[in-house]
């Protein structure tokens, strides 16, 4: 039986409790049993189980935790971990804390200056649907990059636009500004985006939402429905709602 604490923290995209007792991919109480959604967190863990070993465990930072599914997800993989948690919502903070971070940094911000961490510090740093919300996108990317030992792994979810709605989205932004404080200010097109990481030796990027059906068909109770997605994302994901990159540090 699933608890309610856990129904209401399983992710920040659920804002009531689920319809019907649902674990999206086996792992967390959603609408739908393959909630494209939630997809993005399913899509990291190949990757960081691909760094873990028997006899190691991982230093994860997680940027923007939030409700800390991707977690869960990684955790649901056996992956041996150590979790930094970076969040300054009060009832977000908590619950990470119940789900077990080691460390839960609560009084950053991060446009506002470089993280308090040490270089080298982290084996993965995952940023999920958090780069489109900070203002100089580049510097926090160096930072990220900074924190990573070399060889590690940088993850970032981001949010995708096809090219003339990214243009008009950006148009807009430049004449009214954020709607509200921490909203989006950068909108992505697959251009934009390659541009942005031009710097770094970008491993992969894969796209996995293309038609998100969730709370209103019942589509995404269906593996076919997400691999279909997955499979078309993967080989065109600029036009996906959503992406995953992954960029691995050289190696010096």
């Amino acid at each position: 039986m699933v608890s309610k604490t856990a129904e209401i923290g399983a992710t920040e995209h659920l804002r009531s409790k689920p319809r019907r007792p649902v674990l999206a991919f086996d792992v967390v109480p959603a609408y739908r049993q393959y909630e494209l959604r939630l997809a993005r967190y399913q899509d990291m863990v190949p990757a960081v189980r691909d760094l873990s070993r028997s006899d190691e465990v991982l230093e994860i930072l997680d940027v923007g935790s939030g409700t800390g599914p991707a977690k869960r997800f990684i955790d649901h993989a056996g992956v041996a971990a150590h979790w930094t948690g970076i969040e300054i919502h009060p009832d977000r903070i908590e619950l990470c804390k119940q789900l077990g971070y080691d460390r839960i940094i609560d009084d950053h911000d991060l446009e506002k200056g470089p993280l308090p961490i040490g270089a080298g510090s982290f084996d993965v740093v995952i940023a999920s649907h958090v780069l489109e919300h900070l203002d100089d996108a580049s510097a926090a990317l160096e930072d990220w990059m900074r924190v990573l030992r070399p060889g590690g792994l940088l993850i970032l979810g981001v949010p995708m636009h096809l090219g003339l709605v990214a243009r008009l989205a950006r148009a807009r932004f430049r004449h009214r500004g954020r709607k509200r404080p921490r909203a989006h200010c950068h909108f992505f097109s697959m251009r934009s985006l390659k541009e942005l990481l031009s710097p770094y030796p970008v491993s992969a990027i894969r796209g996995f939402r293309l038609i998100s059906a969730r709370k209103w068909l019942p589509l995404e109770d269906y593996r076919w429905f997400y691999l279909v997605n997955r499979r078309i994302g993967h080989r065109f994901p600029a036009l996906a709602a959503e992406v995953n990159v992954e960029i691995r540090k050289p190696v010096q």
